[in-house]
């Protein structure tokens, strides 16, 4: 009750406009060129010991800009000047490292301020430990005569603080915060993000998440959220420029089990295998066979064919955006692609189509019987079985697993089967043409996202290792 009283208070002078004088802004720190996200160019050359640690280029935005949008709020004479001051602000909260608004780490409170425009704001809450996850004790209020719905709370400065915002009575994370982690929660369906305050100071030896949510696809004509995983070497003092890999089924790879756990654990054992992993997610299950899948359709009911749009939405949309973005190295000898069942068809598809962006392939457990030709039941062999064996031979390397019954392989589609019979056929395939292909097998294990988990550090490896010896295949 305290809190809340608090925040109404708060709110009550802010709606005021009182002509309070501004806290004196607090000087940046003296930051190189940046990403926007983190880091620094590849070119800028030798960097400070600080330059690419996660306290100097991960943060929420500077309380000081709400400081300076009161102070252009209380000067405002129109609806119009309020509603640019306000333009202003959003604008510069997103330059400056997005949500939530963090006081200065020596400031004596450890003040917290989050933020939504529009309609959306009305009847919306944010809860989090600073208040047990209460879906009503921190409402945000409205501004008066804007469209700007503001809540301010105390945070202890003691680790990064996982938080959602809550509309009738829905949990959801904040689409202006930068920086999540996953809520731990497996929904078995598309899952969900922790946003979080703090984010520098999560557990350095681990890596990151980075969330762009609404990421455009212009040919596809819809928009998907996109998550970038950096290793806990990104945010080191060597300002490393690493390789990068695109993983489709980008939400579930992270919350149904988590890739990322075993990123980091891989990446520990392995620092040298590190890299930045593109975790690219649906706009809905409901596509996923139409952009996981390619000419001609298998059935005539079933949705036409658009991996080649999903792949120009990769090639046109996100690959720039990322090494834009990121200090990621480019040229398809440090670019790879990966999925599991779909994602892995569609991965190894990528490969024969773009082999000047994808130097790398990686297939887990890859729904390879789909047919050449399209025809269900027609004995013309497997769609990528025939070109691995037929087309001329591309500059790419493989990754394949997959499970299979313990007492050897039956036939795909059987229970137990993992869809075994056409990954032991296309990897003789490839090995037939002089592919380099890392391989592995493990009988006994289901179609599923915990044996992907599993399996995940030995694709992790062979993206950065030719010789499958050293990845243990």
């Amino acid at each position: 009750m305290r809190r809340l009283l608090a925040a109404v208070l708060g709110a009550a002078l802010w709606v005021a406009c009182e002509d309070d004088p501004a806290p004196a802004p607090t000087p940046p720190p003296p930051y190189t060129e940046t990403y926007p996200d983190a880091g620094t160019t590849p070119d800028a050359g030798p960097q400070e010991p600080w330059a690419c640690q996660r306290t100097a280029t991960v943060h929420g935005a500077p309380m000081t800009l709400l400081a300076e949008l009161r102070l252009a709020m209380s000067r405002a004479t129109s609806p119009a000047q309020r509603t640019e001051a306000i333009d202003r602000f959003v604008a510069a909260v997103e330059e400056q490292g997005g949500q939530p608004l963090v006081s200065d780490v020596l400031a004596g409170r450890p003040r917290v301020a989050f933020f939504v425009r529009g309609e959306a704001g009305r009847g919306t809450f944010v809860a989090g430990d600073f208040n047990g996850w209460s879906a009503t004790a921190t409402p945000l209020v409205q501004v008066r005569d804007t469209d700007l719905y503001v809540a301010e709370v105390e945070v202890p400065r003691t680790g990064p603080q996982p938080y959602k915002l809550v509309k009738d009575g829905e949990f959801f994370a904040d689409p202006a915060a930068r920086h999540v982690a996953w809520d731990n929660f497996n929904r078995y369906d598309v899952g969900q993000f922790n946003s979080l305050i703090y984010p520098e100071l999560q557990d350095a030896t681990k890596g990151r998440l980075t969330a762009w949510y609404g990421v455009p696809a212009t040919v596809l004509g819809d928009a998907r959220d996109v998550f970038v995983y950096t290793p806990a070497v990104y945010d080191g003092p060597e300002c490393p420029t690493l390789p990068v890999m695109y993983l489709h089924d980008g939400n579930e790879s992270l919350t149904r089990e988590s890739f990322a756990e075993a990123a980091d654990a891989h990446y520990a054992a392995r620092p040298e295998d590190s890299a930045v992993l593109v975790f690219v997610a649906l706009p809905s299950q409901d596509v996923r066979l139409a952009q996981y899948t390619f000419p001609p359709a298998r059935a005539p009911d079933w949705p036409t064919p658009r991996g080649d749009d999903y792949f120009a939405f990769i090639r046109d949309d996100l690959m720039p955006r990322v090494e834009a973005a990121f200090r990621v190295r480019t040229g398809p000898q440090d670019t790879g692609i990966a999925g599991a069942s779909l994602g892995g068809l569609i991965s190894v598809y990528a490969g024969f189509q773009m082999p000047d962006r994808f130097g790398f392939v990686g297939s887990q457990s890859g729904t390879l019987f789909w047919p050449h030709d399209g025809v269900v039941d027609r004995d013309d062999g497997n769609a990528m079985v025939v070109r691995a064996g037929q087309e001329p031979v591309v500059p790419v390397r493989f990754y394949v697993d997959h499970g299979s019954p313990v007492a050897g392989c039956t036939r795909d589609g059987e229970e137990g089967g993992d869809d075994c019979q056409s990954n032991l056929q296309f990897v003789e395939a490839l090995r037939g043409r002089g592919y380099s292909v890392a391989h592995w097998n493990e009988p006994g294990a289901a179609h599923d996202w915990a044996f992907w988990k599993r399996r995940l550090p030995k694709l992790l490896c062979s993206f950065r290792n030719a010789d499958p010896a050293v990845c243990g295949l």
